[in-house]
């Protein structure tokens, strides 16, 4: 029997926040997006995190750091990775009006 830790999830990390700024939640949640969507990718296409680290020019261990959301990753790292896994980063419009101007 090995003794392993248990898996934290960004949902996890994302409920103990209550001390953090909405935006700061919001970062956190975009970035768990991220995330998911590359560890979605990279078991669709059946690589390991060591395939990936080779393909992106980084360590497995910054694969899996990222991967297990035990710190937050650079966004160099997450661009590097998506590259790899042939993933394109972009943006997309929130909805919000926060950014709209002041109707006087």
């Amino acid at each position: 029997m090995t003794d392993q830790k248990p898996r934290r999830t960004w949902n996890d990390l994302k409920s103990k926040l209550s001390s953090h700024s909405q935006e700061e939640k919001d970062a956190i949640a975009q970035m768990a997006q991220l995330v998911n969507e590359i560890v979605r990718r990279r078991k669709s296409l059946g690589l390991t995190q060591t395939d990936v680290a080779n393909r992106a020019g980084i360590t497995q261990a910054q694969v899996a750091r990222l991967e297990n959301s035990y710190t937050v990753p650079s966004m160099e790292t997450v661009i590097k990775v998506a590259n790899a896994l042939g993933l394109k980063l972009g943006f997309e419009e929130a909805v919000s009006t926060s950014l709209m101007p002041a109707v006087v």
